[in-house]
């Protein structure tokens, strides 16, 4: 089985899906300041390297269940449409061809919960999606999809992961081949530290016939950018 695993914030996207629907809920009215103001806290501290996932997650899925679900289902609808799907970054249905080319089955791995996920997955045609896991937790998630299908990530014939985060690095560090996508200072560090390959998904300024990085097709030196 050959494998590549995909972050979906600042990856796939050129944005945050979360902060994108915080920032639609607070222009549609749907939030208090107070909300607002204690979301802006958890990713202060994820920032800081602090964060409470599970209770972020929580305070997340209280939001969605503060609204009446028809009000719900209408603004996510909008927010889908005029936001979301839009925020997929430019070269991210290039990479998902020549993923499905090269026959790997693709599989978005987020942090963000599935109704946010979905319509993106929909949008690029990635084949399945692990939602609501983060850091470590992508590790045993992943781990967990494989057992279902009766291997492991060790059992892989290939393995890739595209992240732009070091707090992926758990998961990274366990595939054959991680590569560093639009990466933040200290992932691009790590990268260049490792000769991990790095690329952008957001322009095609200096990008190769292929985003794929193949070090021997496309004679692409390891910790180089492309």
């Amino acid at each position: 089985m050959r494998v590549a695993f995909l972050d979906l914030d600042h990856t796939l996207l050129a944005a945050d899906s979360n902060q994108l629907w915080m920032a639609h809920l607070r222009a549609e009215h749907l939030i208090s300041e107070e909300q607002s103001f204690v979301h802006d806290q958890f990713l202060r501290d994820y920032a800081q390297g602090a964060l409470d996932f599970a209770a972020l997650q929580a305070f997340r899925i209280g939001l969605d269940a503060s609204l009446p679900p028809d009000i719900l289902s209408a603004v996510r609808a909008e927010f889908e449409r005029k936001t979301l799907i839009p925020a997929i970054a430019p070269l991210a249905p290039r990479l998902l061809t020549e993923l499905a080319q090269r026959g790997l089955t693709t599989v978005l791995v987020s942090a963000t919960r599935s109704p946010l996920v979905g319509p993106v997955v929909q949008a690029l045609g990635v084949d399945h999606a692990i939602t609501s896991c983060f850091g470590q937790d992508k590790v045993q998630h992943v781990q967990a999809w494989l057992q279902g299908l009766g291997s492991s990530l060790k059992d892989l014939h290939e393995s890739w992961f595209f992240s732009d985060s070091h707090n992926d690095l758990p998961l990274l560090d366990v595939v054959m081949h991680p590569v560093a996508v639009d990466a933040d200072a200290r992932l691009q560090q790590v990268a260049i530290d490792r000769a991990w390959p790095m690329m952008s998904l957001r322009s095609d300024v200096s990008q190769s016939d292929f985003l794929l990085p193949r070090s021997a097709a496309l004679g692409l030196k390891t910790g180089q950018s492309i």
